[in-house]
């Protein structure tokens, strides 16, 4: 009786170690965090980083830290490395043999032709999705305005045009290489489109060019849909986006694909959609949108969920 007791015991016991491993197997590969600057949206990618990985995690931000950060990770040699933010990932180039995760990076294009070791979640919901969220909302949609700076965005460009065309629709596009030019380029463009995609391009972007965008497409009845939530309270449409925890949750997820074996660097991932509408601008343009389609099946946050606008 005894020595069944004993074998029962030691059964139990060897099952909860192996339980307590499997559930907690990362807690073994640490990991280093390399963030660019201490600001909420950075914040919250490393919660989701944190709520995804696991909490085996250091953390350094770099306008605050003193030390040589490619020395650290020499001394501490982390199974993997999440870089938030351009700066943040810049800072990690130089290092070959451990994966890196990279978030919160609008052009990481350049990085990535340096390192094979360098994956990736985007910061831009896939073109493909911003299409379907276009064709649902605003199904007369067929010809699509865009301005950019080839210096700036030809890659988004491209995409974009993969996608319009597969999606039947057509991109109207111009070039600009000056802020200066942005005005002239929305006046010549507008008697063809249906719709302006506004693009995070630094010289299409200027508190000047937004002022007159708004105010110019709200006039002619041409909807403007852009790729961050801030801009609905400027007079956009709909927002397009993706969320900085969602994106943290993501990396930590790919990170431990990659640690397990079962992704192989370099990937890059497509963030998870969020989109809003305004309803004021969508009552301005006649757009009758139902309530229901003017948050995003994907949000969960009931704060999130409240847009408010100042007439």
């Amino acid at each position: 009786m005894h020595r069944k007791a004993c074998i029962y015991i030691r059964c139990v016991f060897c099952f909860l170690i192996f339980f307590t491993f499997h559930n907690n197997t990362f807690a073994f590969f640490s990991a280093l965090v390399v963030q660019s600057i201490n600001v909420e949206p950075y914040n919250k990618a490393f919660e989701g980083i944190k709520s995804s990985y696991g909490n085996n995690l250091k953390r350094i931000i770099i306008c605050t830290y003193k030390g040589d950060i490619k020395e650290y990770i020499e001394k501490k040699k982390p199974h993997i490395i999440f870089a938030i933010g351009e700066w943040a990932l810049s800072k990690v180039l130089s290092i070959k043999k451990i994966p890196i995760v990279y978030l919160m990076v609008l052009n990481p294009h350049p990085f990535l032709s340096v390192n094979k070791n360098i994956s990736g979640v985007s910061m831009l919901v896939s073109p493909q999705k911003r299409f379907e969220y276009i064709k649902k909302h605003i199904p007369h949609a067929k010809r699509i305005g865009v301005i950019y700076n080839p210096k700036n965005s030809a890659y988004i460009y491209k995409e974009l045009f993969k996608a319009a065309k597969k999606n039947q629709m057509s991109l109207v596009a111009k070039k600009v290489f000056s802020s200066k030019d942005v005005i002239d380029a929305i006046k010549e463009i507008s008697d063809n489109i249906d719709l302006f995609f506004m693009l995070p391009d630094a010289t299409v972007i200027s508190p000047e060019s937004l002022s007159f965008m708004n105010l110019f497409f709200l006039k002619k009845s041409i909807p403007i849909v852009t790729f961050s939530e801030k801009y609905l309270k400027l007079g956009a449409f709909m927002a397009i986006y993706s969320d900085p925890f969602d994106m943290g949750f993501q990396a930590g997820t790919l990170a431990k694909k990659i640690i397990k074996g079962k992704v192989k660097p370099p990937v890059v991932v497509w963030p998870k959609a969020r989109f809003k509408i305004n309803p004021y601008v969508a009552k301005n343009l006649g757009l009758k949108i139902d309530k229901k389609k003017r948050i995003s099946p994907d949000e969960n946050n009931e704060k999130n969920k409240r847009i408010s606008f100042n007439n």
